[in-house]
């Protein structure tokens, strides 16, 4: 009877323990993106997936050799924060100028996440669309900050977040500044 109460307690305390184990956090990306006189300043912090796509990624940098794993890491996160998103002024693709890369680990220090800060360099007027292949983990905000680039009348409101949205159009006023030449990518 006693080993019978004993088994029963070591199932019930098992049954109880997986669902906590079993647990799944999805993808979290947020994305901000400022409006500056003659580009935009993007910053996208990225945290994969519980489970598989975190060990996977993992797995991916600690493939390289010991002096290159910090370079990997900040290079697999970061290519998985910008995978799914396309920045483009009136459908022509922007070209990053500068990517800048922190990593660190969640709150719970479970798993991996990146800040990445984009910029990329901004046409006189136009059409400036975020576009997110994967609107499910994504979320957007926005920022003027002054720069007077974006027309408000038909801008979604800023400092807001939006969330589950595959496109975010913002509509760019001319800058009639000849200073902003579309600069050329940094590697």
């Amino acid at each position: 009877m006693r080993v019978t109460r004993l088994v029963a307690i070591a199932v019930a305390i098992c049954m109880a323990g997986q669902p906590a184990w079993g647990h799944y956090f999805p993808p979290v990306r947020t994305v901000v993106v400022q409006v500056e006189d003659c580009e935009i300043a993007v910053l996208i912090g990225y945290r994969p997936a519980s489970g598989e796509a975190t060990d996977t990624i993992l797995a991916r940098i600690a493939s390289q050799p010991k002096s290159q794993q910090l370079a990997a890491a900040k290079n697999v996160l970061a290519q998985h924060a910008l995978a799914p998103l396309t920045f483009t002024v009136d459908k022509q693709p922007l070209v990053p100028t500068k990517v800048h890369a922190k990593i660190g680990l969640d709150p719970g220090g479970t798993r991996p996440m990146v800040i990445v800060l984009v910029t990329y360099a901004l046409p006189s007027g136009g059409t400036l669309a975020v576009t997110s292949k994967d609107p499910r983990s994504t979320r957007i905000s926005w920022a003027d900050r002054g720069a007077g680039r974006v027309d408000l009348e038909q801008a979604p409101a800023q400092g807001r977040w939006f969330t589950g949205v595959a496109s975010f159009l913002l509509s760019l006023l001319p800058t009639g500044d000849s200073a902003c030449a579309i600069s050329k990518p940094s590697h």
